[in-house]
């Protein structure tokens, strides 16, 4: 019924089309091996292999896979684990279509599109992790315009906000932001912003909780 649900809501918007659905885990990583989609909604409580387990399986064998969590589930350990598996954004399944178009929209543009409370649960594990002792990491060699790039993004500036206050382009942001992963050996921004309050890059204390990460 969900994804019946699902499937008449974006078959009302001509720029999107549902090419597959999948009723558990091992059909979900099958389905995007076979069917490789732009982007994918994951629940995270099913049958035979969980959410969690099939975005690992699938960001392992796909890299570039673009893949939203999508579930009732916004406690920390659910969250932390989906984006550490690779997920590209996390939403709560009572965020209304307005925000779910725009978080499928954002996903596609290398955003992170993230439920409120979900920002909120980030935030409060980055500093709770932050406070704790801070493990020895290597320098990653990230250039002065990396590291101010990192400071935008802590604010939860998008892109094209970046952009405007680097004075470069968007396309040039995401540039930025894929050396930065490379460097980090991450994918995500999420991932990335975790790492850098890490480094001591970012401060944690100064991360928005309501438009950070």
């Amino acid at each position: 019924m969900v994804r019946e649900a699902y499937r008449m809501f974006f078959s009302r918007h001509d720029t999107l089309e549902v090419v597959g659905e999948a009723r558990d885990g091992n059909e979900a990583v099958s389905l995007h091996r076979e069917l490789k989609p732009d982007i994918t909604l994951m629940d995270l409580q099913m049958p035979d292999k969980s959410g969690v387990e099939a975005i690992g399986e699938i960001c392992q064998a796909d890299p570039t896979a673009c893949i939203v969590a999508l579930t009732t589930f916004g406690t920390r350990d659910y969250i932390v684990a989906a984006l550490r598996a690779g997920a590209a954004g996390y939403l709560l399944k009572d965020a209304g279509g307005p925000a779910l178009l725009a978080a499928v929209e954002q996903a596609l543009d290398g955003e992170m599109p993230l439920s409120s409370a979900v920002r909120r649960e980030l935030v409060r594990d980055v500093v709770d992790s932050a406070v704790r002792e801070r493990p020895a990491l290597p320098d990653p060699g990230l250039a002065p315009r990396e590291r101010e790039l990192l400071t935008w993004l802590a604010q939860g500036l998008t892109n094209q906000q970046i952009g405007q206050k680097m004075f470069v382009s968007e396309g040039s942001v995401k540039q930025y932001l894929s050396h930065i992963g490379d460097k980090l050996g991450l994918k995500s921004r999420t991932q990335i912003l975790m790492r850098a309050v890490q480094l001591g890059i970012v401060d944690p204390t100064e991360l928005d909780p309501i438009t950070g990460l």
